[in-house]
């Protein structure tokens, strides 16, 4: 089976990066089973067909709330979001991303496509085309707290 590294995003997703009072860290998890439960290992290759699990954490590490976050995933180049496997620690709107981030809409995201009798026709796009997600917090987040946000995504 072939193999490949997930270089790109490993590289950005495996440092703690501070700016200021706000700390971020990206890791990935390739999804696994053992005895019909969940199991996780840190993910450095994956092949076709494996789950990653993306998990982002944000934490306050100064002595006042933070208001204003807005947290963006990365969906890599031969991966597919996995539907409904956005999440969140907190309330947040989440909105996703068809275009590099260009634009955000709210799911289900619709486009109006041409259908084959020449009509215009809105369509709904499939979760799989999505290239990133992005969440806003509904609150501010307090002084020493932690957030975290996970997605999953299919290897194509």
């Amino acid at each position: 089976m072939r193999r490949f590294l997930i270089l790109g995003l490993l590289m950005l997703s495996s440092g703690l990066w501070a700016a200021g009072p706000l700390e971020s860290d990206m890791k990935s998890y390739l999804v696994g089973s053992k005895d019909g439960k969940e199991v996780f290992s840190e993910a450095k290759e994956a092949a076709p067909g494996d789950i990653i699990e993306y998990r982002l954490t944000y934490t306050n590490t100064s002595d006042q709330s933070l208001a204003g976050l807005v947290i963006t995933g990365p969906i890599p180049a031969n991966t597919a979001y996995l539907k409904g496997s956005a999440h969140s620690s907190v309330p947040a709107i989440l909105t996703v991303s068809v275009d590099d981030g260009q634009t955000f809409s709210a799911e289900p995201v619709k486009k109006t496509v041409k259908g084959a009798d020449g009509q215009q026709k809105e369509v709904t796009v499939d979760p799989g085309a999505y290239t990133q997600l992005r969440w806003e917090p509904k609150a501010k987040l307090p002084a020493g707290k932690v957030q975290t946000y996970r997605y999953r995504v299919s290897v194509k």
